[in-house]
């Protein structure tokens, strides 16, 4: 993953959404959650805050005239 600062902020959308609906489907969650937190969603930010999220997206190539 590349700095969480280098994303715009649809990237950022999509990999939260992305993550959001692998937490919620059953995936294994990479960070500490305080029990008061269950919103897949919220789970995602805090994953993103500790830059452990397995999702990169690849930028498209230029193209070239």
């Amino acid at each position: 993953m590349r700095d969480k600062n280098s994303y715009t902020r649809y990237e950022k959308t999509r990999i939260l959404s992305a993550r959001a609906l692998q937490i919620a489907q059953g995936s294994p969650v990479l960070v500490k959650v305080p029990k008061r937190v269950t919103d897949p969603l919220e789970i995602a930010k805090l994953e993103w805050e500790a830059e452990v999220i397995p999702i990169d997206i690849k930028p498209k190539e230029q193209k070239s005239n």
